[in-house]
């Protein structure tokens, strides 16, 4: 006799960004890694976190159904990072994206979290194709997508970046 099936047990949920969450936002986006990556979204003051959770988390939600979700750890009820859907107005599919704070990367968050927006996205949103970008010289995302199934479609130059910011997709 086999055991009944059971879903696995995460360390964390996923749910809105609101704006409760404006100081987790200034410190997420005022990391290095973000700054660098991602880049200035013009956070440093509360009216300026405020702005970005209206344009970035708030407004998605209404419009689309979907964005990106604050990583909350189930134990310490903390918000360690982001990870979700990113609808941008002149690219044909979604794109996964995904950011933790500086001392919770490298511990399997990301993979874990996007497995279970990527089965939402098949699932409920019933999308067939997903993508992602990061910067060529991002190791570690592009190691996760990899590992996720995405595939590189290309590598260029992105003058809004200024850096080489590589293509990646998913079927779902």
């Amino acid at each position: 006799m086999t055991a009944p099936s059971t879903p696995p047990v995460h360390p964390f949920r996923l749910r809105e960004i609101t704006v409760m969450d404006a100081g987790f936002i200034q410190q997420l986006t005022s990391t290095s890694g973000w700054l660098k990556h991602i880049g200035d979204r013009g956070t440093k003051t509360l009216e300026g976190a405020l702005a970005y959770i209206q344009r970035a988390y708030t407004e998605p939600y209404a419009v689309k159904g979907y964005g990106l979700w604050a990583l909350v750890e189930s134990k310490s009820q903390r918000s360690i990072g982001v990870c979700g859907l990113v609808s941008r107005p002149d690219a044909p599919f979604p794109d996964l994206g995904f950011a933790l704070l500086p001392g919770y990367e490298g511990h399997g968050w990301i993979q874990a979290a996007s497995r279970i927006v990527l089965a939402h996205a098949k699932e409920s949103l019933k999308l067939k194709t997903v993508d992602a970008y990061a910067n060529e010289d991002n190791a570690r995302s592009r190691k996760t997508l990899e590992a996720l199934g995405f595939v590189c479609l290309a590598c260029a130059e992105n003058a809004m970046f200024g850096a080489v910011v590589c293509h990646y997709r998913v079927k779902l």
